[in-house]
């Protein structure tokens, strides 16, 4: 599958390098991160996250300074979530769980423990490309013989170095 990822320069100088590209810990987002992990059953310490060719994305990679990798995945190496559940998931593991039970909801209006259970579902569940609003891909590591080609973003330092040593 055709998937398009926002990376920093550092991982397209890591798969240029010839070697495979594995997400460090996030400590913002380790949390639901690790839930995200733990429902998928991946096999990382933190997720990869893109979005397949041809579907709606959900980023434009102005927060990095982005390179815009497209890759060839394996079908096998790539999950798929709905963007706007892994939002309200993780908008709910922050928010209404306690550090010892990242399960079970505390008792709130915005959230019930069924409504979480059925956010969790979902996010395991693997469905074809077409059912989701908004395909999320969610991979354990970008191998290098994945990246097909590359595009730096036009207000990356980047890009602006790169630039300036072409002109």
């Amino acid at each position: 599958m055709i998937v398009k990822t926002y990376q920093s320069s550092a991982v397209l100088q890591i798969l240029r390098s010839g070697k495979t590209y594995y997400a460090r810990k996030n400590l913002g987002f380790n949390i639901a991160y690790q839930g995200l992990i733990h429902l998928l059953g991946l096999h990382c310490t933190a997720p990869v996250f893109g979005y397949l060719k041809g579907h709606k994305s959900c980023t434009n990679g102005k927060i990095s300074s982005s390179v815009l990798l497209t890759l060839e995945v394996p079908a096998n190496c790539l999950w798929l979530t709905e963007y706007d559940v892994w939002a309200d998931y993780m908008y709910c593991i922050e928010h209404y769980t306690t550090a010892l039970n990242r399960r079970k909801i505390v008792t709130n209006e915005e959230c019930t423990q069924r409504h979480f259970e059925e956010i969790e579902s979902d996010l395991r569940e693997q469905r074809s490309p077409s059912d989701y609003k908004i395909p999320q891909v969610v991979m354990e590591r970008i191998a290098p013989e994945w990246l097909i080609h590359y595009s730096l973003h036009p207000n990356s330092w980047f890009q602006r170095l790169s630039d300036s040593f072409h002109n």
